[in-house]
């Protein structure tokens, strides 16, 4: 009796990928209650794994070399234009992964409340910062501290101009 050879069977077809989303808008939920509505970005896409020439693999593996680490996980961040509350604040403004950076107003729950630009999550570049009970600065900002040329009226409406450093105003001249 004759053996019969099993038919050779060919694998499966290849499921095109999913393209991955690396961009987008929707509504993120904190754990902490707040809220993101708004533009975001993924971080570290996953990357098709690298095609090695087996020359190159049986070298790795002679000499024996620890795997490398493995790659940080995607991630999305706010990028964009966006909205963030948490309680009573509120930024509305631009992103840059994840961090508050070009122009956006932020409101305090005491009412007090920032408008203009921003960097790395500080108050940097030209700004207006304004109180409840009417006091207002708008002048240059660096760090998040009033740096520059400014003005400063205070509540009773008195206008304060001139050079501030490092958050308060030496060399002030009355405005009145």
């Amino acid at each position: 009796m004759a053996s019969k050879k099993a038919p050779k069977e060919e694998p499966p077809p290849e499921e095109p990928a999913v393209p991955i989303e690396l961009e987008g808008t929707g509504k993120f939920y904190y754990p902490t209650g707040a809220t993101y509505e708004g533009q975001w970005k993924l971080l570290n896409p996953p990357l098709p794994p690298p095609v090695e020439d087996p020359k190159e693999a049986k070298k790795k593996k002679a000499k024996d070399e620890p795997p490398p680490p493995p790659p940080e996980p995607p991630k999305r961040v706010r990028h964009g234009q966006g909205v963030y509350r948490e309680g009573d604040y509120v930024y509305e403004g631009e992103w840059f992964e994840d961090l508050m950076q070009g122009t956006g107003t932020f409101t305090y729950a005491s009412g007090s409340a920032y408008s203009g630009e921003w960097r790395n999550n500080k108050y940097h570049g030209k700004g207006t910062y304004s109180w409840p009970d009417g006091r207002q600065y708008d002048g240059m900002w660096e760090e998040g501290r009033m740096q520059g040329l400014g003005v400063y009226r205070d509540a009773s409406g008195h206008r304060w101009e001139g050079q501030f450093f490092n958050g308060s105003g030496p060399g002030l001249t009355c405005q009145l």
